[in-house]
């Protein structure tokens, strides 16, 4: 009789767990990986961040710095500063991208940012068919600038198949102008051709650029 009941208890978990489909499905694949990123860079200031993030199964575990050439002088050295210590403890708290960024460093925020996603790309098991819409910020200067991106991302047989910027708050006029549009166009088809937000960005539209591939990013995070 124990041995009956036995096999009823394993035949109702298992029941279960088909029925409840990948509830037991991991994330990620254990492991460190490293991811990069420019923050803020220019010719004399060729910016450099790099991440390592260690995750288990279903979970970041631990998010290093292992590089971080950004501006150390001054009142931007300290935002820069605090960047670099509050950016990498929130998402491993929240377990997401989808954060505040530091003021006043929001380009050394987001090169964080974008580190980790890259990273979490390479520890990423599968994305889940279907469509999800991620937002960020390009270049913003509240209240008159607000400067938001929304990116709609639609996954099939596990692959971005499609990206569309539903919400594109960038500069529209002269030559900036020219350049926001070109990332707007640009960007999105990179990243749908190379099945990754590690992409080069267009010159002088860094913020734009950038504002895309993070508003992807935390798309994609909803897909795993």
């Amino acid at each position: 009789m124990k041995k009956v009941w036995i096999g009823i208890a394993l035949a109702t978990a298992l029941s279960m767990a088909l029925g409840t489909g990948c509830a037991f499905a991991a994330k990620y694949k254990p492991g460190t990986y490293k991811g990069t990123a420019p923050g803020h860079s220019s010719k004399k200031h060729p910016g450099s961040i790099v991440v390592e993030v260690t995750v288990d199964e279903n979970a970041i575990t631990d998010i290093k710095i292992a590089e971080f050439k950004q501006t150390e002088k001054g009142k931007q050295g300290e935002r820069n500063a605090n960047a670099k210590e509050q950016i990498p403890a929130t998402i491993k708290e929240k377990q997401s991208l989808i954060i505040d960024s530091v003021a006043k460093a929001s380009e050394s925020s987001v090169g964080i940012e974008l580190a980790v996603a890259e990273a979490l790309e390479q520890a990423t098991v599968a994305y889940k068919d279907g469509t999800y819409e991620g937002k960020a910020h390009g270049y913003d200067k509240p209240p008159k600038h607000p400067g938001e991106i929304v990116a709609k991302v639609t996954i099939a047989e596990g692959k971005i198949s499609n990206i569309e910027l539903v919400t594109f708050k960038q500069t529209e006029k002269g030559k900036q102008g020219e350049r926001n549009a070109n990332a707007k166009e640009q960007v999105p088809a990179a990243i749908v051709e190379k099945q990754s937000v590690v992409v080069d960005g267009v010159a002088k539209a860094s913020f734009a650029s950038n504002g895309i591939k993070l508003a992807v990013a935390r798309a994609l995070e909803q897909a795993r």
